[in-house]
C-alpha cells in the first residue's frame, strides 16, 4: 500500500517508529506493536507500527524522526508500506526465557536487532529479565561482549599500552573514576575511559563528571581529546560505542537491576582498543 508521509516530530531515542490510521491498519492486517516495512527511493527500513484514529488521517503515514533520518524522508513524500517479517531474533529471547543457552549466533541476532531498533520495549524488556532470572554463563557473557562491539563503532587508537578500569559503581564506586583517570593519564598511560549514567543509583559517573566538563561527546571528539591529554571521561551512550548496551540499560534503570554488568563493562572496554583492564 501507497501513503503520504507526514512528519510527526517524535524523537523516539534511535527506534523507527510510525503510526497510521486505524482503518489503513485494518486493511493491511496489522494491530499496535507490529512490524510494519517502509521504502522510499530504494531503501527500505522495519519500523514499530501505532495506531490513531485522530493524529494521522486515511492515506497518511506518521513517521517519527529517525525514520525521517534514515530514509531521507521529506513531508508528503510517497512511501510504499507492506507487512514485515518476523524477527528471528523472537525465537532465542524466547529460548532464554525458557533458560536455554544462547550460541554467539543467537546472541549477535538479538543485539543487531535491539541496535536497529527491530524489538519494542516490551521485547527487550522481556530480555533483559530473562538474563535477571535464568542467568547467563561465561561464554554466553563472552558471546554477548562480542555482539554488542561489532554492531557498534569503534575507538581505534595507536598506543602500544591502552588502560582502563571500571569500578561496580555505587556510593563510593561512582566517584572512583574522577581521580584515578587524571592521575593514569599524567603517569603517561593511554585512558580512552567511557563512563554509564545512573543504572541502579541516583547518579552514575558520567553524571557526577558533568557537573565538571561536557561528558557528551563523539568518537573523533573523543579520540582528539585521548591523543591530546592521554585521558578522557565521557558518557558512552553519545558515542555508539557497543550501542546496545545503552538501549538495555534504559530498561535496566526502572527496574533497578543489572544482569548485564560483565557483558557491559567487557564490551565498552573492547570497542575503545583497551588492552589492559583494572576492575574493583
Amino acid at each position: 500500500m501507497m501513503f503520504k508521509c507526514k512528519r510527526i516530530g517524535l524523537e523516539t531515542g534511535g527506534k523507527p517508529v510510525v503510526i497510521l490510521n486505524r482503518r489503513d491498519a485494518e486493511e493491511l492486517g496489522v494491530r499496535g506493536l507490529s512490524r510494519i516495512r517502509v521504502s522510499h527511493k530504494g531503501k527500505c527500513l522495519t519500523t514499530i507500527l501505532n495506531i490513531s484514529e485522530k493524529i494521522i488521517k486515511q492515506g497518511y503515514i506518521g513517521v517519527s524522526e529517525d525514520v525521517v533520518k534514515k530514509l531521507k524522508i521529506r513531508e508528503g513524500d510517497v512511501v510504499e508500506v507492506s507487512v514485515a517479517k518476523f524477527p528471528s531474533s523472537l525465537h532465542y529471547i524466547k529460548k532464554k526465557i525458557k533458560g536455554r543457552r544462547l550460541t554467539y549466533e543467537e546472541m549477535f541476532e538479538i543485539v543487531k536487532d535491539v541496535v536497529e531498533g527491530n524489538l519494542t520495549d516490551m521485547e527487550i524488556a522481556s530480555f533483559v529479565i530473562a538474563l535477571e532470572t535464568r542467568g547467563l554463563d561465561v561464554e554466553e557473557a563472552a558471546n554477548m561482549s562480542l555482539a554488542m562491539v561489532e554492531t557498534g563503532e569503534r575507538l581505534i587508537l595507536k598506543k602500544k599500552k591502552v588502560v582502563d578500569k571500571h569500578s561496580i559503581g555505587g556510593a563510593i564506586g561512582d566517584k572512583t573514576s574522577l581521580v584515578a583517570v587524571p592521575i593514569i593519564a599524567a603517569a603517561g598511560l593511554t585512558i580512552p575511559k567511557t563512563s554509564s549514567r545512573a543504572i541502579t543509583s541516583a547518579a552514575g559517573t558520567a553524571d557526577r563528571a558533568e557537573v565538571l566538563m561536557p561528558v557528551e561527546l563523539d568518537v573523533e571528539e573523543m579520540k582528539e581529546v585521548v591523543e591530546k591529554t592521554n585521558g578522557c571521561l565521557v558518557w558512552g551512550g553519545s558515542l555508539h560505542l557497543a550501542p546496545a548496551d545503552d538501549i538495555f540499560i534504559q530498561v535496566e534503570y526502572p527496574l533497578s537491576i543489572d544482569p548485564l554488568l560483565l557483558p557491559s563493562i567487557m564490551a565498552k572496554k573492547k570497542a575503545v582498543s583497551s588492552k589492559f583492564l583494572v576492575i574493583d
